[in-house]
């Protein structure tokens, strides 16, 4: 990822700060769109999630350029994931509900290099994920 991509992920969500509920409210009703049987993984509150959601996608986002401190929260997200029984093809949606959110937000803002930004972090983000190291180790989060 570049720091030009970093730069304009951090950018572009700064933008949301105003309308993350519509980013969260809108990206879930994409997901369970694309991926119907993926609302059964989610068991508790769903707008706590939505904001639990923002709130880790923020810490990524400001940690974009620092893999110090972005790879132990999502290693441990990795973690977390997998044992709720995400599988690939839940990232993949997640990620194009993702997409779908910022572009009906950001409206005209959300341009081809926005999306390819957007893609190129996402993928960095869900790969990380998921190449987590297999330890019994606690991952502590970031403390942004």
């Amino acid at each position: 990822m570049t720091t030009k991509q970093q730069e304009i992920v951090r950018t572009t969500f700064d933008m949301l700060a105003e309308h993350e509920d519509r980013v969260a409210d809108l990206l879930y009703q994409e997901l369970f769109r694309l991926e119907p049987r993926s609302r059964e993984l989610f068991r508790g509150n769903l707008p706590e999630q939505q904001k639990k959601l923002m709130r880790m996608l923020r810490i990524a986002v400001e940690n974009v350029g620092d893999p110090t401190q972005l790879q132990p929260m999502l290693y441990n997200l990795g973690m977390i994931h997998q044992s709720y029984g995400i599988e690939p093809h839940h990232f993949i949606s997640f990620g194009s509900a993702l997409l779908h959110a910022l572009r009906v937000v950001l409206k005209e803002k959300f341009t081809k290099e926005v999306e390819e930004a957007w893609h190129t972090a996402y993928h960095y983000f869900i790969l990380t994920m998921s190449n987590f190291p297999h330890s019994d180790d606690p991952v502590q989060l970031p403390h942004n």
